[in-house]
Parts: structure tokens; sequence; C-alpha cells
């Protein structure tokens, strides 16, 4: 009897042991760069080792990002001049690879049901580049037009809809349907996680300005209904005020925007609420913050900066106070999910 309680001890220390050591919902995930290469690498600071290396430097290994379940990550990686889609389990000890005819890949989004990938393939002539891939299934249907060239933007929340570019025009789809309808002039449209907005970017006098499009859901709403409304094509957040926004992303909930502005050669973090358009300034020094994430189950912000020459992690609270490094390297890191 004692040794078959020792024995189920032990069993649940060693499950304690690989089972929390690189928790899936307090990992990092990262780009890491060394020279010309870059390797995907699980950090988890609270753990010994701190890493695991997900690839190696024999290639070379881009965009990493969490499933929103947090059960599988995916990346790309370019080899011999081919990038491929390559997707894992939150360990990164099975993989597997998701390419169409060995057609090179751009970027890709999860859907929030982290059941299906929309992926951007380079263009083709006289074929689709925006695919729908199932997990399940591991099929690709094409979600854009054969006669244009798209760029993907992101998901709605109840992964129904898909928005994308043609050129400088935004445009809404069902990825399982024919719809396909024109929002707006911008670019990089992201979707809230209210399903209530959609923000973009607009180029104008060579500095880039965030723009909102409000109740983007009546939008989805009335598809296939006739709307009597005057034109609306969106709002400029920053009507009044000179900006050049780097980067950009959704805040917890859906009501306050993340962005870093270069406005002055200097990129620090800002946030700002959709309804008060209020702005604070979450960073103020002299170095560069970039890689902006936001975290909804720690509710932390987590961003790399150069105060020490080379990319670190950092994170903050949603008010910018807080700040600490967690991990500082002779390395740079860019592109983190949490």
């Amino acid at each position: 009897m004692n040794k078959t309680i020792i024995i189920k001890i032990l069993c649940f220390v060693v499950f304690l042991f690989y089972g929390c050591s690189f928790n899936s919902n307090q990992t990092i995930l990262a780009e890491q760069n060394i020279g010309d290469y870059s390797r995907i690498v699980l950090i988890n600071t609270s753990s010994n080792p701190a890493f695991k290396f997900i690839t190696d430097l024999e290639s070379k290994s881009t965009s990493p990002e969490w499933a929103p379940n947090k059960e599988k990550f995916a990346f790309i990686t370019e080899r011999n001049n081919k990038k491929t889609l390559w997707i894992s389990n939150e360990e990164g000890t099975e993989l597997e690879i998701a390419n169409l005819s060995e057609r090179n890949i751009n970027r890709f989004e999860w859907a929030p049901n982290s059941k299906e990938i929309a992926i951007e393939f380079e263009p083709l002539k006289n074929e689709a580049n925006i695919f729908l891939y199932s997990l399940s299934l591991k099929s690709f249907l094409p979600i854009t037009r054969p006669d244009k060239d798209a760029y993907l933007g992101s998901w709605s929340p109840d992964s129904k809809w898909i928005v994308f570019n043609v050129e400088d025009s935004i445009y809404l789809s069902n990825p399982k349907g024919v719809n396909e309808i024109f929002i707006t002039k911008g670019n990089n449209p992201k979707w809230s996680p209210n399903g209530k907005y959609l923000i973009f970017s607009r180029n104008e006098k060579n500095s880039n300005s965030i723009w909102i499009y409000k109740d983007i859901d009546q939008v989805v709403d009335n598809t296939g209904k006739v709307v009597d409304k005057n034109d609306y094509f969106g709002e400029n957040i920053h009507e009044n005020e000179k900006v050049n926004i780097s980067e950009y992303t959704w805040a917890f909930g859906g009501n306050k925007i993340l962005y870093i502005n270069d406005m002055k050669e200097n990129k620090e973090i800002y946030m700002m609420d959709v309804k008060s358009k209020k702005i604070e300034r979450l960073t103020n020094n002299k170095v560069d913050e970039s890689n902006i994430v936001w975290s909804e189950r720690y509710k932390n912000i987590l961003f790399t900066s150069n105060a020490y020459n080379n990319s670190d992690i950092y994170k903050m609270k949603p008010n910018g106070s807080s700040q600490e490094i967690i991990l500082n390297s002779k390395d740079n890191f860019t592109l983190l999910d949490w």
C-alpha cells in the first residue's frame, strides 16, 4: 500500500512538472532574431529552462501566433526561397504543415473559433490568393476572386466574416459564401473583439493615421437588404492631431485602441478610448517601443523596447504602470504573442 501511494505521488509530481512547465496561458511565443536568421521560441521565465526552441537557425521562421484557445500555434518558415505555414500543438512537440500546391505564404490569421485559419498566399495569375484552411478537414477553400490580388485583414469575432484589402479598398466577405461587400478606402483592417467597430489605416501626407468604421455589425446584419442611408466611410480618430502610426491593435473588450505613434521619430505606446476619444500615453522615454500585444487573460500589455540596445521584452499594466523587464537578452525579439 505504501509503495502504491509513493508511485502515485511521484506520478502526480511528474505530471505537475511536465504539465505546468510550459503552460500556454503563461508562455510567450516569440520570434528571435540572430543575424540574418530567426527562429520560433517559447518563453516562460518562471520555468527552468525558460526557453524552448521550436525551430533551428537553418531556416528563417517568422510570424508566430497562438490560436485563440491557446491549444495550438502557427508560424511561417522560409527555406530554399519557399515560405510555408506550420501548425504546432501548445508544447511545440507535434508539428504539421499546411501548404497548397507549394505556393508561398505571405501571412495568416487564426479564426476566433480556433478551428480555421485564413491564409494569404503570394498572388498567381487567374487564381485566388486568400484561402480558408480547415484544421479538421485539412482542406482549402478560396475566399477571394481569382481576378484580384487581395491582402488579408482580420476575422469577425463570431468567425463568420473576414475583411481584406484589394489595392486600397476594404472588403467584407463570408468565407463560406459568395457575399463580397465594399466597406471603405483604407488598409490593414482589424475587427474589434465586441464586433462593433473596424479600425484601419490611411496614408496621407506621408503619415499613417487610424480610422474607425463604426457599426460594422449593422453592415453584416443588413447584408442583402436595401438600406436607405447616407454613405459612410469612417472617421479619423486623430482628426485634430498629427500622428504617424506604426502599429495598432484592439485592447481588451474592443472599446479601446492600443497603438504606437512615431510622429517625432520616437515610437511610444498610447491607448485611446473609442467613445470618449481620451488618449493616455503609456510610455515616455527616448527609445523605441514596438511589438505591442494585449493579454486578455492577465490584463497586461507585452512589448519590446531597445532601452539597452536590444529588443528586450517588457510588460506593463493597461494604464502604463508597473513597467518591468521580463526578459533581457543579447538577441532581439519581435512579433510577440501571449
